[in-house]
């Protein structure tokens, strides 16, 4: 993996681990009123953690589709290559045949002109 996807991924894994604590603490804590009021007044910030979530998400999934595009790419050049190889392959067989096609024909005429 490059780089710069690896930072990506720990940045998401990071995004994640984040949401688990504060689910956690959340969770713990739901027995207090004020808190749960406190919470309800914050809900503009939990609204814009929703949607850097969704950002990330989006992001990862272009990630997956250019690298996805990047392998298909690189298996249809390994294809053509392997094709082109083949019919190399192919017209020296096909130049060894007729050479020793041609010397066969040779040798029958010597043998007939000897007789």
């Amino acid at each position: 993996m490059r780089k710069p996807r690896s930072i990506f991924y720990i940045i998401y894994f990071l995004f994640h681990i984040g949401l688990l604590l504060v689910s956690i603490y959340v969770n713990y804590k739901s027995e207090d009123f004020e808190f749960l009021l406190k919470l309800r007044e914050r809900m503009d910030l939990m609204i814009y953690v929703t949607i850097s979530g969704l950002i990330l998400f989006f992001i990862d999934i272009v990630l997956i589709s250019m690298e996805a595009r990047t392998q298909k790419k690189a298996k249809e050049k390994l294809e053509h290559e392997v094709n082109s190889l083949k019919a190399k392959m192919f017209d020296l067989q096909e130049a060894t045949r007729s050479a020793s096609s041609h010397t066969e024909m040779e040798q029958k005429e010597q043998k007939e002109d000897q007789e």
